[in-house]
């Protein structure tokens, strides 16, 4: 009968579905748990699994809660759903996030009882979630709090309240934002005590107070367990300890319980996601069902075979053999190159040379960190390549580096602008106080205020030439051209020097400092002064901007490989693959100090980037990485040495060895690409003999293949 059943919705939908994703559709009672692959169509096998309880089993829509990751998510299987089986079923079956639940049993429950709340997380003004962190992080710390700082304490925060931390535990937390646990405790008690009898309540307050309602009102969690009868809930493994405890409240006794995920997927530790509740689940529900959908119907099978022998090398999962009947297709590719800008080039002209596509899932190129992106874009948008910049926020663009090293050149248009000098005084050795910046302030003039500080009678004499040494130099830095000019901030300013200090007492990297300030060099490269130079980083801002419009055209997509978790792409570029990008480098150094933890969720991020390729991925690595020497990432050195093992299943070369060797071997063939020390990246368009003919950015060059070799001054670009 349910075969039957299940036939006439595979004709009338014209979907075929396998015998795990039949067995996942029938299995109804108690829990279950389905590990997906990537690709595995776990979306079709939810939809379907619903419209059986509802047409098969009389099952109410409004009985059945179906939760997921996110509300674009949601929105996604909801129209899908409709798309399929509105016909059927009219009435609209609910889709919503697990913090769109909670919210529902917050106002719910504060309606009964009369208490008055506001939230606060996408408030603006002093109601704001980021207004009162601010103003407590600054009362507390006695500093500034940045935009990426403010980040990273909202997600501390965040963490805190998903793993359900004690006090004792939250002390035990390891970040980087000073005075963590006072700020913390004083969010809390100024959103209960600030507004009384108003309780202000943040997104992340939401799960932890609708937990507090669920677990101390007997009489409600009763009502919601009698009405939700059949929990479902998507991408499983990015829940945190208190999303898990909630759906584990609501549906008992019953446990109909039907969990979707993959472990290896799991990528969001930081929002405190684990994957140990999945790998935990028979533990939890020793009756429990766990089933396995491993075929892959996205991409071709020498991509999904590298993919799954990669996940392998991984100890804490569940088995599983992800595999394609799709055809063979190209393996992944792996290319080096000397420099950033070196990759750049070839990825721009790779995606020239493209042919043009109407699909809007076409091409992607995807990195770990955002910073990776502003020097793409710019190359994009000079070669009139239009991209979409998924979930693009403006870090770069109003970083306090950026802010800072702009405020220096517009002081050195006016160095009678007090409120410029403020912003920099701390960022060079001015010799200038608090104290005189505040007496500036109150009496306003139009002479530089390096003449004023000097002609102050108990100005040293020492103090006094250098307060005129740095007018001069204020004046230098005006008529100078950019690359020169931002030389002159970092070296002779030495504003490195003096902010790392800064750094260090707030925790902000330097090795991030100094990428940022080589990404403004080489974005200066081409401008003519200092007005086209800031003028080219506001357009470049807008560009990124405006590059939302081009969601769902067919165009390059661009995004980090969390954003791109859940789509696909016929064509991927994996960019910026080194040591200490990806892996990271607290992963490194975790594992050097015996814990592996980090290293396998970098893995998986890694897999769950080249799982997002359908048919074609290339990775991309570079030996020069902001004028230091790295290493290709060692999941691409693992890739590498998976690629040769099945090319030659009979040679097994030790991983090092093909990072030494294999990486900068010379491939002589036509259409293989080369890195010549003078004319940078060509192809080889012919080889006679000895003599190679390489077509370089300026034009046809013959070489020889042996004095090349011998000079050592050409090497392939991996394929």
């Amino acid at each position: 009968m349910q075969q039957d059943w299940l036939q006439i919705l595979e004709q009338e939908t014209e979907v075929k579905l396998n015998d795990v994703q039949k067995q996942a559709v029938l299995q109804t009672e108690g829990p279950v748990l389905l590990l997906a692959t990537p690709g595995a169509g776990k979306t079709t096998v939810l939809n379907f699994r619903i419209a059986y309880l509802i047409l098969e089993k009389g099952v109410s829509p409004s009985h059945i809660l179906a939760l997921t990751f996110s509300r674009a998510a949601a929105q996604d299987m909801g129209e899908r759903f409709h798309t399929l089986f509105g016909r059927r079923i009219p009435e609209w079956v609910r889709f919503s996030t697990i913090h769109s639940l909670c919210y529902r049993i917050v106002r719910t429950w504060f309606q009964r009882v009369n208490q008055s709340y506001r939230l606060i997380e996408q408030e603006q003004g002093a109601f704001s979630k980021s207004a009162v962190l601010r103003q407590l992080y600054e009362s507390i710390n006695h500093t500034m709090l940045t935009e990426d700082k403010l980040e990273e304490l909202s997600q501390a925060i965040g963490y805190i309240k998903n793993s359900l931390m004690s006090r004792s535990e939250m002390g035990e937390l390891e970040v980087k934002v000073k005075n963590l646990e006072e700020i913390y405790l004083a969010y809390e008690e100024y959103k209960c005590k600030a507004h009384a009898p108003i309780i202000l309540l943040d997104f992340d307050d939401m799960l932890t107070v609708a937990y507090d309602i669920l677990r101390k009102q007997p009489d409600l969690i009763k009502a919601y367990q009698q009405h939700y009868r059949y929990i479902l809930m998507d991408e499983s493994q990015d829940t945190s300890l208190v999303q898990n405890k909630i759906v584990e409240l609501l549906a008992q006794p019953q446990n109909n319980l039907f969990l979707v995920g993959d472990d290896d997927q799991s990528i969001f530790s930081f929002r405190a996601a684990d994957p140990q509740y999945l790998l935990n689940f028979h533990a939890i529900y020793p009756q429990a069902q766990i089933l396995t959908m491993d075929q892959n119907y996205r991409a071709t099978q020498k991509l999904v075979a590298s993919a799954n022998e990669l996940i392998q090398a991984n100890q804490k999962r569940y088995p599983k053999n992800m595999f394609s009947k799709q055809a063979s297709g190209e393996p992944p590719r792996i290319r080096q190159f000397g420099t950033n800008e070196e990759e750049l080039e070839y990825l721009v002209k790779s995606l020239k040379m493209r042919p043009l596509s109407q699909n809007v899932n076409s091409v992607a190129v995807l990195y770990r960190n955002n910073l990776s992106a502003v020097l793409l874009m710019d190359r994009l948008e000079r070669a009139g390549i239009p991209f979409y910049m998924k979930d693009f926020r403006d870090r770069f663009f109003k970083h306090w580096v950026v802010e800072d090293v702009l405020n220096f050149l517009r002081f050195s248009y006016s160095d009678k602008n007090v409120t410029l000098l403020e912003k920099i005084f701390t960022k060079f050795d001015s010799y200038i106080s608090r104290k005189q910046i505040e007496w500036l302030k109150s009496c306003p003039s139009k002479e530089s205020v390096f003449d004023r500080l000097a002609e102050i009678p108990e100005t040293k004499e020492f103090r006094k030439k250098r307060l005129l040494q740095f007018k001069r130099d204020f004046k230098r830095l005006n008529h100078m051209y950019p690359i020169p000019a931002l030389h002159f901030i970092r070296e002779d300013f030495k504003y490195e020097e003096k902010v790392k200090d800064f750094a260090d007492r707030l925790g902000y990297s330097m090795e991030v400092v100094r990428e940022m300030l080589d990404i403004l060099e080489t974005l200066a490269e081409d401008q003519q002064d200092l007005t086209a130079f800031a003028n080219r980083l506001k357009s470049l801002e807008e560009a990124a901007i405006n590059s939302a419009q081009n969601r769902g055209k067919p165009v390059v997509t661009l995004s980090t490989l969390h954003a791109a978790k859940g789509l696909e792409f016929d064509e991927i570029y994996l960019m910026d693959l080194a040591e200490g990008i990806l892996p990271a480098a607290d992963a490194i150094k975790a594992v050097e100090q015996k814990q592996g933890a980090a290293m396998e969720e970098e893995r998986r991020l890694f897999y769950v980037g080249i799982t997002r390729a359908k048919r074609k991925l290339e990775l991309l690595s570079v030996q020069f990485q902001n004028h230091q020497e790295v290493l290709p990432s060692r999941f691409v050195v693992e890739l590498s040495q998976i690629l040769r093992v099945k090319e030659q299943p009979g040679e097994v070369r030790p991983v090092k060895e093909i990072a030494d060797s294999s990486l900068t071997r010379l491939i002589i063939k036509k259409g293989a690409l080369v890195r010549h020390k003078k004319f940078g990246i060509g192809e080889i368009t012919k080889v006679e003999g000895d003599i190679i003919f390489v077509q370089f950015k300026e034009g046809l060059k013959q070489l020889s293949v042996e004095l090349c070799l011998s000079e050592q001054i050409i090497k392939s670009i991996i394929e």
